[in-house]
């Protein structure tokens, strides 16, 4: 019972000390507020103001200059409704949004947003319309990007710089009633059939599918990417056909010099293998002739020694005999 009542005492005391640093009531300077809802459109913002109402369901911060979410967004449980359309925004805090379950509706349009991660919007699983468009620094939306929005209805990716998205990022989502696609670069190739493919099967989802034109290559910028579709599926499956030079060289050319090197390498083993064999040789020879000599002139002392003592011997057995004679 009592560890109940500190605990209930402890949640009282932290509400207590947040409402001291985030007003839990009051109005931001320079917005106007009504019961749930706070606008500060064109309130010439750098940063989100501290005092917002724990209570607050929509937050109306377009036309300022935010450069970034603070964390102390996560405060805010209850938020339906986000729009920070027109600001400076370069990137989407994941952080920022943890507790950001009730949102339904964000507005991140006309920001410098560059890329899209798989972390950006995972914390929105009830997340219904989606805008971020004109952002012409946004190159790139990973295909996981929108994996945790399945209730996603409203999509709007339009005046962007993307050239190219994997369509399982739009296939995936299977409540979609709008998608929003033209004003990019769109690259018109073979990698892209797959997304050209979808876009034509959905275009009664699609208001702006009129618009949605190739950027690259520039043979054909401008064309329209749903008339661009039964051309381009003939492009990248049809069988490639050979010229005569190419099946000459395949054919003749090719085995060719395929043989020519084998050759080549052949030859050049067996003159090494046959070089090391005679230099084997050599040295084998050089080695029985060197150890010859060495024994000849390692005997050659006892013999002269031997020579001497027989001449000595010849020239003393000579002396005696004339003595003896005389």
């Amino acid at each position: 019972m009592d560890e109940c009542f500190m605990l209930k005492g402890l949640r009282l005391l932290s509400v207590f000390l947040i409402a001291k640093v985030f007003r839990v009531t009051g109005c931001p300077y320079g917005c106007n507020c009504s019961q749930f809802s706070i606008n500060c459109t064109g309130a010439h913002l750098q940063q989100f103001p501290l005092d917002i109402p724990f209570a607050t369901k929509q937050l109306l911060f377009c036309n300022n200059n935010i450069s970034g979410l603070p964390v102390h967004l996560n405060y805010l449980g209850g938020l339906v409704h986000l729009d920070l359309s027109n600001n400076s925004l370069t990137e989407i805090s994941h952080s920022s949004l943890v507790n950001m379950q009730r949102l339904v509706y964000l507005d991140l349009s006309r920001n410098r947003l560059r890329q899209l991660t798989h972390l950006s919007f995972s914390y929105l699983a009830n997340l219904v319309v989606l805008k971020v468009s004109g952002n012409k620094e946004l190159t790139f939306v990973d295909s996981r990007a929108l994996s945790a929005n399945t209730k996603l209805q409203d999509l709007d990716l339009s005046g962007n710089g993307l050239t190219f998205i994997d369509v399982n990022l739009l296939s995936a989502l299977t409540h979609l009633r709008s998608v929003r696609l033209a004003g990019n670069p769109w690259a018109c190739n073979c990698n892209s059939e797959n997304l050209i493919s979808w876009i034509r099967r959905n275009r009664r989802i699609i208001p702006d599918v009129a618009e949605i034109t190739c950027a690259f290559p520039d043979s054909l910028q401008g064309v329209l990417v749903t008339e661009l579709a039964d051309r381009l599926f003939p492009l990248c499956h049809r069988k490639r056909e050979f010229k005569l030079s190419e099946v000459l060289y395949f054919c003749l050319i090719g085995p060719g010099l395929f043989s020519a090197s084998i050759a080549l390498n052949l030859t050049f083993s067996l003159l090494i293998v046959l070089y090391k064999r005679i230099k084997k040789k050599d040295m084998k020879h050089y080695r029985k002739l060197r150890r010859a000599i060495s024994f000849k002139y390692s005997k050659r002392p006892n013999v002269i020694t031997q020579q001497i003592n027989t001449k000595a011997f010849a020239n003393g057995g000579a002396t005696i005999g004339v003595q003896l004679s005389r």
